[in-house]
């Protein structure tokens, strides 16, 4: 049961996570990160868990939106956690029977950490009635633990370059060199780890 319940609550990827913009302040150049995952985020976590077979989530309506039972089997007997969401404004019942799973799942800790991540605000642009972010948010979760916080810095500067002008060089030289290059690899590179880790080390230059 420990297993299960500390691959449950393993964060999700950076890949796994969509981002949308909460609210904007006053002339809508900024706006509030909101982090989420999909519904089939979570159901591909639960099939890697816990198995195909081992799992199944059923749904009652109420008024105003729907209760979620996820039930999971564990040593051959069903124990069920159950959650509840309002109906979404937009596809009020798919939105409300998604929400409520989502809500049901973090019972059973998969995503709750989610709810600890801190609210920031990023640049935003109007694309057609509604706005996105120009980048990709970087988040941090609230109280996290400062030794990770320096780890997740760590790596990202001890990762090597194998092309380009500064092949064989790692990302901290490199941003401590020449940021521009740094900004050029977060917006062009096409692996996601070094993407990510140039995200994160410009988020770092944000901060301060």
């Amino acid at each position: 049961m420990s297993e299960i319940k500390t691959k449950l609550e393993t964060q999700f990827t950076e890949k796994e996570l969509e981002y949308r913009v909460g609210a904007t302040n006053a002339d809508k150049t900024k706006g509030l990160a909101l982090v989420y995952v999909q519904a089939r985020a979570i159901q591909n976590r639960l099939d890697e868990v816990v198995g195909i077979e081992n799992w199944r989530v059923s749904y009652i309506e109420i008024s105003g939106g729907f209760i979620a039972t996820l039930e999971i089997r564990i040593n051959n007997e069903w124990i069920a956690k159950q959650d509840g969401a309002n109906s979404t404004d937009y596809e009020a019942i798919k939105g409300g029977i998604s929400c409520a799973f989502k809500r049901a799942a973090s019972v059973w800790g998969v995503g709750r950490y989610l709810y600890e991540v801190e609210s920031k605000w990023f640049p935003i642009e109007q694309r057609g009635k509604s706005y996105v972010f120009k980048e990709t948010p970087v988040l941090s979760i609230r109280n996290q633990d400062t030794n990770n916080q320096e780890s997740k810095e760590d790596k990202a500067k001890s990762i090597e370059i194998t092309f380009g002008k500064y092949k064989g060089k790692a990302l901290g030289t490199i941003y401590l060199q020449d940021k521009d290059y740094i900004n050029y690899l977060a917006i062009n590179s096409k692996d996601v780890k070094i993407v990510n880790a140039c995200k994160y080390l410009l988020s770092l230059e944000k901060v301060a």
